[in-house]
This record gives C-alpha cells, sequence and structure tokens, in this order.
C-alpha cells in the first residue's frame, strides 16, 4: 500500500531539530510562505476540488457550507436517536403513546442514555403507562 506523501516539503533542518515547537513552526511559516493567491473570486456556495501532481484529490469548502454540513449531520444523528426512542417505546407497548412520548423526551433533556435503557426505565417509573404482557412459554 503506498504512503501519501506530506503535504508540507521538510527541509533536512526540521528531521535535524529536537524541538518540537520549533519544527512545528517552521512548518507554519513555510506553509504560509507558500500559500498560492488566487486573482479570480471563489463562489462561497461551491465545492472546489484540486488534485495534486500524484492525482490525490483535495477539497475546498467554504465555511458556510462546512457549518451547513455539520449542522446537517448533527440533525440527522438527532432524528437516528428519536427514531431508535419511537421504536422501543412502540415495541414496550404503550397504552398511550403520546403520553410516553411526552415523558421520554422530557427524560432526554435531563440526561441523555440509550433508547432501549431510558423506556425500561419509564416503565418502572410509570407502569400504567405500558400494557403489561405476560410471558408466553416456549413449549405448549
Amino acid at each position: 500500500m503506498a504512503t501519501p506523501k506530506p503535504l508540507v516539503k521538510r527541509n533536512n533542518s526540521i528531521h535535524q531539530t529536537n524541538n518540537l515547537y520549533d519544527s512545528l513552526q517552521e512548518i507554519i511559516h513555510n506553509a504560509k510562505t507558500q500559500s498560492k493567491v488566487y486573482d479570480s473570486d471563489l463562489d462561497g456556495d461551491l465545492t472546489y476540488c484540486f488534485k495534486d501532481k500524484n492525482a490525490q484529490e483535495f477539497y475546498l469548502v467554504s465555511k458556510k457550507n462546512m457549518q451547513q454540513l455539520l449542522e446537517s449531520a448533527k440533525q440527522l444523528e438527532i432524528d437516528k436517536y428519536l427514531f431508535k426512542l419511537e421504536k422501543e417505546i412502540y415495541y414496550n407497548v404503550p397504552v398511550d403513546f403520546e403520553d410516553v412520548w411526552c415523558i421520554a423526551l422530557k427524560e432526554i433533556k435531563n440526561y441523555e442514555k440509550e433508547p432501549k435503557a431510558l423506556v425500561k426505565n419509564l416503565k418502572k417509573r410509570y407502569p400504567y403507562l405500558f400494557f403489561e404482557i405476560p410471558k408466553i412459554p416456549d413449549s405448549f
């Protein structure tokens, strides 16, 4: 497996330096002096793809787009958690789903748990919200 080349060109003096802080400062200084300035304006709504001479791809994303991407990922995680919670509530056969859902959302705000543990705790604290289904024996 081929390893990618480092982004920063290192001089022999960096390898000889024992102090990590000095070498990091030198790398940052080299990166600042070697940066390229483009005359044209970049569109903030677009994502740009660059390829180096090794055909390795690099992407340039605006701060606004990156924040939107992170917000979308965060919302996706929240939706995924709420879906698992809803599924677990239905699995435990509530008398009234809306009542259990409201209490579960309040419990989430207090402390975040796995949906299974949260519903189990709700079932212990509020047994009247769930139907009691007896366990069916395996053999008849």
